[in-house]
């Protein structure tokens, strides 16, 4: 990848399939390692997933717009769109063994992108949109 590249999505989980499909041939045509490709898309894919939902509550008229760069030691990603404030950089990791001693399905997004990506930002821009930056260390 040289220089800034871009995506935008219709806020619809059927894009996610072609969502990671892209950013993999990206990646991988970048010469990124496979282990840190399915790192990046799996956080990729947790956070749009949880916007999807969350923020435009499956309205696919929104759109999820991905700008994303490759420097030699880092990738970064940006994530835009519009909905209401939620920072995941604030998010307590679930206590592991009480969440599988209540069967509970679900709610471990935003700790698997903690867990893979090297760094986390995210900002409020006024009125309602939502900025979410996921950096990951390539060495």
């Amino acid at each position: 990848m040289n220089g800034l590249k871009e995506i935008v999505i219709h806020s619809s989980t059927k894009n996610l399939a072609i969502l990671r499909d892209y950013l993999e041939k990206e990646l991988v045509i970048d010469g990124i390692s496979q282990t840190i490709t399915n790192q990046i898309i799996l956080a990729v894919d947790e956070a749009c997933t949880n916007i999807i939902k969350h923020a435009h509550k499956y309205d696919n008229s929104k759109i999820i717009t991905l700008k994303y760069e490759k420097y030699p030691e880092q990738f970064k990603i940006n994530i835009q769109y519009e909905g209401n404030t939620f920072d995941p950089t604030i998010v307590n990791n679930p206590d592991m063994v009480e969440y599988f001693s209540k069967y509970k399905v679900g709610g471990l997004g935003i700790p698997l992108i903690k867990k893979f990506m090297s760094k986390i930002e995210y900002t409020h821009i006024n009125p309602n949109i939502n900025s979410l930056t996921l950096f990951k260390d390539l060495y």
